[in-house]
């Protein structure tokens, strides 16, 4: 399964972005998911959100991975 974030989510405040990246992830855990966003990235969304949305699904995707 892929997806499952909302793009628009991008729009919104680090703590928000990383809240709903960490409550996907924990949802997700010991099945096979791809964090992604549904519709990929809209025009507009600040750069800097981004790049946390990935760097911090790395690094907590990694956190969170079935031992």
């Amino acid at each position: 399964v892929q997806g499952n974030v909302d793009p628009g989510l991008l729009y919104g405040s680090p703590d928000v972005i990383c809240a709903r990246i960490e409550d996907t992830l924990r949802k997700a855990r010991g099945r096979r998911h791809i964090l992604n966003l549904g519709h990929g990235i809209l025009p507009g969304t600040p750069e800097e959100n981004a790049r946390l949305f990935f760097e911090t699904g790395k690094r907590l995707g990694a956190a969170l991975a079935p031992c």
